[in-house]
Parts: C-alpha cells; structure tokens; sequence
C-alpha cells in the first residue's frame, strides 16, 4: 500500500499544503501520534509526500479496460 492509499490524495494534498504553509523542510520525517500529524523518527517525509502526490497524479489507473484495448482485439478467457 503506497502513502496516497494510506493517507487518501484529499488528506495528503490537505498535508502537503499546511506543511508546506509552515515552512516545513522536505528533509523532516511526519507521523500521526495519538492522532495528531507530529515531527518523529519514523514515518515518511515531507518530501516523500510530494513525490507521492505528483506520482499519483501522473499514473493511469485502469478503471475500465475497454478504455484501454483496441475494438478489433480478441480478448480470450481460460
């Protein structure tokens, strides 16, 4: 399961926007700690986060595959 999955993209854009208002570094690692987004050790960074949010917004997802094939392609089932 990749970050956007975990977090969800509104709540990770919503993240990246208030980390990103503070002027917190790319370099700090974030955690939710009793509920609450904190600075920790583990987690991902701010940085990590960013690169998740562009990767999902550059990727198909297949959501319906005859979007995706040609009309004149067999599909054959075993």
């Amino acid at each position: 399961m990749n970050l956007i999955e975990k977090l969800g993209l509104e709540n990770a854009k919503a993240l990246d926007g208030m980390l990103q208002k503070h002027g917190v570094p790319e370099s700090w690692k974030i955690a939710v700690i009793n509920g609450v987004w904190q600075r920790s050790s583990v987690g991902f960074t701010h940085g990590e986060l960013r690169a998740a949010i562009a990767d999902h917004d550059r990727t198909d997802y297949v959501s319906d595959i005859r979007n995706h094939i040609a009309p004149t392609t067999k599909v054959i089932e075993r």
